[in-house]
């Protein structure tokens, strides 16, 4: 292969080695400012190989290329807003690094300087470039639907030669830029190291596998006539539970699983899917659907959580598997668990409703809104940790956030998927 390229002759374009890279390649690690080109990282994903990508949110780059990225499997998407104007692009064995955007300016029309380090004596500078990326990723912010949403109305609202308009758009989505020499040294906050590690794990880590699991089981038609009317997130949440339960033996099963590509975990799926349509021992609970409509009748609307007396709230909570798993930390077990409940919590039931009215329907950002309930001590509820929080919000609110708990996440993690499970 050639060095360098330029698109400046015949086969000289940035394109063919970006191409030809990918192809070659199962881990993907590209950072680029702007970005509009979004289709052969797509057919990237869809081929089974991992894409890390940190783009520029500002003029140029293209809110309708990110929105068509954002929920394709195996892809992570940040942002950095300020400052970013690095162009890296890293494959498994070497790096093209150069000029070049993520447009078709910067890979086929553009005049550009593009190196390719893929020789023997290129590996330290490769691993440094490595380091690079890692740096600025870690500096990134996760580009959520809401972010999405934010940036694309900012987006359409200035004309492309206004000379403020990256301006506003990072006043839209807020500041996000690495550290240089000068701020290498200070220390993030605790709470935004927080805050981003829960926006990771939930946008980065349980919705794309939640909803990998669910696509193929969709795709197959491997659903249980008896869970249909449930909907899609609800039956995939049943069905994990019965992978876990089923297969998952012991806390090693799933902590020794190794990391699978998207062909492998495909197959273990299909094969616990059809298990899972075959079987008669579902692993669901008779009173399940009881269960959720429990927790939709107590928790499904502002009006019925405001209105709601302390039976119902704990009624509500008692419906959710992740509450239920709290009873190890009670003396006396399941029997003491709604009492201990209220007891740390000062018996307050206006506090606690209106904990859970913050989570569920307050303004802003569910992540922001997640790390309140934990983190704040104002806020936070004593024997009610982040995955009763994700699993009462993913009940109620499915469409934003899957129905996340303890055995879910192991379930995921035992499939081969690179999630946190405690």
């Amino acid at each position: 292969m050639s060095r360098i390229f330029s698109n400046g002759g015949p086969g000289d374009f940035v394109i063919k080695p970006f191409d030809d890279l990918i192809h070659r390649s199962s881990h993907l690690y590209f950072a680029a400012p702007y970005f509009t080109r979004p289709g052969s990282i797509i057919a990237a994903a869809k081929s089974g190989k991992t894409v890390q990508l940190l783009v520029g949110l500002n003029s140029t780059t293209s809110p309708d290329a990110l929105s068509k990225i954002l929920e394709v499997p195996s892809i992570s998407v940040r942002y950095l807003t300020h400052r970013f104007h690095a162009k890296i692009y890293i494959f498994d064995n070497c790096v093209l690094l150069g000029s070049s955007n993520l447009t078709d300016g910067g890979l086929m029309l553009n005049r550009e300087a593009v190196i390719c380090l893929d020789r023997p004596e290129d590996a330290d500078a490769v691993e440094e470039v490595r380091a690079l990326f890692l740096e600025l990723w870690d500096a990134g912010q996760v580009v959520t639907r809401e972010k999405l949403a934010s940036f694309s109305r900012t987006h359409r609202s200035l004309r492309k030669k206004m000379p403020n308009a990256d301006a506003e758009i990072e006043k839209a989505v807020g500041r996000a830029e690495p550290p240089n020499v000068h701020e290498r040294s200070r220390q993030r906050s605790t709470e935004r190291i927080f805050l981003e590690g829960l926006r990771r794990q939930v946008y980065e880590q349980y919705r794309p596998a939640f909803n990998e699991v669910a696509a193929i089981l969709l795709e197959h038609r491997l659903q249980r006539d008896d869970l249909v009317d449930l909907g899609v997130a609800h039956e995939t949440n049943r069905f994990l539970n019965f992978v876990r339960l089923t297969h998952v033996v012991g806390d090693d099963a799933w902590r020794n699983a190794p990391f699978r590509d998207e062909e492998e975990r495909r197959g273990k799926i299909l094969r616990f899917g059809q298990e899972w349509v075959d079987t008669s021992d579902t692993k669901i609970a008779e009173d399940y659907v009881d269960w959720l409509m429990i927790v939709n009748r107590v928790f499904g609307s502002p009006t019925s959580l405001e209105g709601a007396t302390r039976e119902e709230v704990t009624s509500g909570l008692e419906s959710l598997h992740a509450f239920a798993e709290q009873l190890r930390f009670v003396k006396g077990g399941k029997t003491n668990l709604a009492s201990e409940f209220w007891n740390q919590n000062n018996e307050n039931l206006t506090q606690v409703k209106s904990t859970l009215l913050h989570l569920l329907y307050g303004s802003g950002d569910f992540i922001q809104r997640l790390h309140d309930i934990i983190y704040n001590p104002k806020m936070k509820l004593r024997l009610f940790g982040h995955f009763c929080a994700l699993e009462l919000y993913g009940t109620i609110h499915p469409q934003e956030c899957p129905p996340m708990n303890g055995r879910i996440a192991k379930a995921l993690r035992f499939v081969g998927f690179d999630v946190k499970a405690t």
